[in-house]
Order: C-alpha cells, then sequence, then structure tokens
C-alpha cells in the first residue's frame, strides 16, 4: 500500500498542454486514458474505457462528436473527467456539472482546474497527516467548491478501494 499511495500522492494528471496537439484516433485515445487513469481502476486488467462507452458518451451528448473519426484535446479533457467522475456520478450529472463549470470557465482553464483540484485532493487523502489548504474558501464560486467537493470525494473513493485490496 506504501508504494501505491505514494504513486497516488505524487499522479500528475496532464495539463491542458500536455494532452497531445494532434488530432487522434479512438485506439489512440484510449491508450493515452488507460495510460493516465489505470492507477485509479480496482482491478488491474479491466479497461479505464471502451470505444463502446466513447460511443455512447456521444450519443448521450455528454462528448461532442469526433470529426472525421478524431479526437481533439477538447474531447480528451472531457473523456479524463468523465473517466474520473463515473464512479461517484451519472453520465447526466457529469454532463450537468460539464456544462455548470463552462459557466465560469473556458475548457482549457477549467480542465486544468480539475487536474489541480484531483491532486490536491489526492495528497489530501493518501497523506492526510501533510499540512494541506482548507477544501473550500470563502471567495469560491458554487461551481468552483462542487468540483474540489466531487475530487475529493473521487480521492476518498480511491482511498477506500485501496484499503479494501489490503484486507484481500
Amino acid at each position: 500500500m506504501k508504494i501505491e499511495a505514494q504513486n497516488l500522492i505524487n499522479y500528475h494528471c496532464p495539463r491542458w498542454n500536455e494532452l497531445p496537439e494532434i488530432e487522434l484516433y479512438i485506439d489512440q485515445v484510449i491508450c493515452v486514458l488507460q495510460n493516465n487513469l489505470a492507477i485509479f481502476l480496482k482491478e488491474e486488467n479491466t479497461p479505464v474505457i471502451t470505444p463502446n462507452m466513447i460511443n455512447n458518451y456521444v450519443k448521450q451528448e455528454v462528448l461532442m462528436p469526433p470529426i472525421k473519426k478524431k479526437y481533439s484535446k477538447t474531447h480528451l479533457a472531457y473523456l479524463f473527467v468523465i473517466c474520473i467522475l463515473k464512479r461517484l456520478m451519472s453520465i447526466s450529472e457529469i454532463n450537468e456539472s460539464i456544462k455548470s463549470m463552462k459557466k465560469s470557465y473556458s475548457v482549457e482553464d477549467g480542465y486544468n482546474v480539475f487536474c489541480e483540484e484531483l491532486e490536491k485532493a489526492l495528497k489530501k487523502a493518501f497523506n492526510p497527516t501533510e499540512e494541506i489548504e482548507p477544501i473550500f474558501k470563502e471567495e469560491d464560486t458554487r461551481e468552483y467548491a462542487t468540483l474540489k467537493a466531487i475530487v475529493s470525494a473521487f480521492a476518498n473513493c480511491i482511498l477506500v478501494d485501496k484499503l479494501i485490496l489490503l484486507r484481500k
């Protein structure tokens, strides 16, 4: 657990400027997501996402359709958020949360804030003795406070999964 906890404490969610500049085919998108999000899986050899899941997100209008079967940086950012939050929220709730964040942030800024808050929440969950700033501040917007609560819940969900695995 110690090594895995350290990996989660040190987890780096790729920021907007670290996402591929070129458009990707679905199998490449899946590879990027699998490489970056496998650390959060309950069971090792399960996929983070499948082509069918991506197609369903498009059908449900949570994700815009690819252009000529290629996915952009925006698609990838949405998919990072969806893959992380689907453990806690329904797809329609994720969609509403994304729409709400877009009222206050551009996709780029909102995604970067999501990444930063996810990393802080993981550090707080897996290293609770380290002094980290309080989760909510008075000046936080409702959307920002909601985002912080969601990623905190996700980090704690991952912690519970890892503790359960230790008992097996």
